[in-house]
């Protein structure tokens, strides 16, 4: 085809040159024809029928290739200037269906070497750790790999690199007895850099194996081997799965009749998507909080419910799947992508991502959502170097505590999660307000007329329709509403305060308390009105915080608060002030 395409530009070249050419003397024909009466000579009109036909000739061929490339025209050419384009086309298409084909067989290659690795065992211990995390990073790359699309994208640029420490540990098992010291130590050092020095010992020590080459001596499948089979780029869901949540309760202070409950067809700031998969098995309820929770130091062994496994010891482990999806997300971008622009694209995607307990994450739109927390392990990697690359080494065989407790601990303990998620919260609530936004649990609706206030009608985590409420006297609007809340382990909840064409200044007043006492686990973010402004976001006091110019300076504010915490779901009850004046509702404010 590419030389076809050649032959057929260079008679494109020939053919333009000769119109040129005929062109001028038609031209001096004319002028004799009109000056003189002198007719065409008979050459010059043989010459004009010659380069017609070659032109309808070199057309039919075009229009052949075209349709060879599946480059559909626009129509039947009728110039020159036409097929130029039309050849154009037809020849970036054959260059991309070039890169197309090198990146098929690139990842076919790619992913016989990562399901080669999925075939290793361990002759002694079928969990050994280093084994098992290997093959889970194995196992997200063949996932990653083959969900791939675009053959010029940069994750597709990187595959082959990004599979050459496991192809590095094939040549050691399989030519372990062939190659020279230099060889075998160039070897051992990119498996140890990637997979750990154990592994790399148990290769130099002959215990690892090919389950498909033991036969009936091969050991059992390590049960830490969790599949993660979905795509990250697949639609999700019309909506999350029917996941029980505490019920949403709002309470509005007034002093005078009670407000006229009205159910209002509101646009949700954020549009959910529309795509339709099937509805996930609901999961059992998250445990009741407690009064108290205690926090857990780094060296303490956590508590929590006990994880939801099937009864058969033989069964899989997929306590481990938000990990891995996860860190096959982050895995592909880190290097390419700028966080800010990583959490607009998630957040956007599932708006109510960072209101799901990360070990949940897999239970929602079909295990896509968990591939949108690899924002908070880049942010753990930036905090800690090395943490979360380290994770899977650090797994511990003979333990029966499942392998995604083991790396949620990890996160914990080495990740330091719950001391730095309060600066996770605010980089991801100033990257991500106002476009594409957060799920807000509640909103408040500013106009000269009344105030509005919203909430979701049921309490499933990113339900996308709204119920509310109207208040339209001062006593009501101008009062304390209180908005209560039950937080999962590392979440948040967002309250949507927003102005609707008022010229007057609003003040907005913040206070927020937990099990009774005032509380600074929030943050409280402000959009400038009109041209686009940087988002300036503020931590909540425990004694409140008030913020001055919504609907003149500011068109909206929002509330998020979190829950820190990475063990114990936590009770919030959040207030918000509005006031007409700029006086602050809090003494010292």
């Amino acid at each position: 085809m590419d030389a076809n395409l050649d032959a057929l530009a260079r008679e494109l070249s020939a053919l333009t040159r000769r119109f040129v050419d005929l062109g001028a003397k038609l031209g001096e024909a004319a002028r004799a024809l009109a000056d003189t009466g002198v007719p065409p000579a008979d050459r010059l009109v043989r010459d004009l029928a010659g380069a017609r036909g070659q032109f309808i000739q070199l057309r039919s061929d075009v229009l052949t290739a075209a349709q060879a490339a599946s480059v559909p025209p626009r129509g039947e050419p009728e110039s020159l200037g036409e097929l130029e384009p039309l050849l154009g086309a037809i020849g970036a298409a054959i260059r991309l269906r070039g890169r197309q084909d090198g990146f098929d067989e690139t990842r076919q290659r790619v992913v016989a070497t990562l399901e080669r690795v999925l075939d290793i065992v361990h002759l002694d211990e079928a969990t050994f750790p280093t084994l098992v995390g290997c093959q889970e990073q194995a196992r997200a790359l063949c996932n990653s790999a083959l969900a791939l699309t675009d053959p010029d994208g940069p994750e597709a640029h990187h595959l082959e690199a990004n599979a050459q420490s496991f192809a590095d540990l094939l040549m050691m098992i399989e030519s372990r007895d062939a190659l020279d010291d230099a060889g075998y130590a160039r070897l051992e050092e990119s498996v140890s850099t990637a997979f750990g020095r154990a592994l790399a010992v148990a290769i130099s020590g002959g215990r690892l194996a090919f389950a498909s080459d033991a036969g009936d001596q091969a050991p059992p499948e390590p049960v830490a081997r969790a599949a993660v089979t979905v795509a990250p780029h697949a639609p999700p869901l019309l909506a999350p799965p029917p996941v029980e949540e505490p019920p949403l309760e709002l309470e509005i202070a007034a002093p005078v009749l009670p407000p006229e409950p009205v159910t209002v067809s509101v646009e949700p700031t954020i549009a959910m998507p529309t795509a339709e998969l099937p509805s996930l098995a609901e999961l059992p309820p998250p445990p009741a909080p407690k009064a108290a929770p205690a926090r857990v130091a780094a060296a303490a062994a956590p508590t929590r419910p006990a994880p939801v496994r099937s009864s058969d010891p033989s069964a899989p482990d997929e306590t481990a799947q938000w990990w891995l999806a996860a860190w096959a997300r982050w895995s592909g971008w880190k290097a390419t992508h700028d966080f800010a622009d990583v959490v607009k694209e998630e957040l956007g995607k599932y708006p109510y991502l960072l209101s799901v307990p990360i070990q949940r994450s897999p239970d929602y739109e079909e295990g896509l959502l968990a591939y949108g927390y690899s924002i908070l392990l880049d942010h753990v990697e930036k905090q800690r170097p090395g943490c979360v690359g380290n994770a899977l080494n650090c797994l511990k065989s003979g333990v029966s505590q499942p392998v995604g407790e083991q790396l949620y601990d990890y996160l914990i303990s080495e990740g330091r999660v719950s001391e730095s998620y309060p600066d996770f919260v605010k980089s991801a609530l100033v990257a991500a307000v106002p476009e594409p936004g957060l799920w807000f649990q509640f909103r408040i609706l500013e106009s000269k007329e009344d105030t509005r206030i919203f909430q979701r009608p049921s309490a499933r985590l990113g339900d996308s329709e709204l119920s509310g409420q109207r208040l339209a006297s001062d006593a009501q609007r101008y009062a304390e509403h209180k908005f209560k809340m039950t937080l999962g382990p590392l979440t948040l909840r967002c309250v949507q305060v927003s102005a609707d064409s008022i010229r007057e200044v609003r003040g907005v007043g913040v206070k927020i308390t937990s099990d009774g006492a005032a509380s600074d686990n929030g943050w409280i973010a402000t959009v400038r009105a009109g041209a686009k402004g940087k988002t300036e976001a503020k931590p909540v006091a425990a004694e409140g915080t008030h913020v001055v110019g919504l609907g003149k300076d500011h068109a909206a504010v929002w509330v998020a608060v979190f829950n820190p915490d990475p063990m114990e779901d936590r009770r919030y009850e959040l207030s918000v002030f509005l006031r007409k004046d700029t006086k602050s509702p809090f003494r010292a404010s």
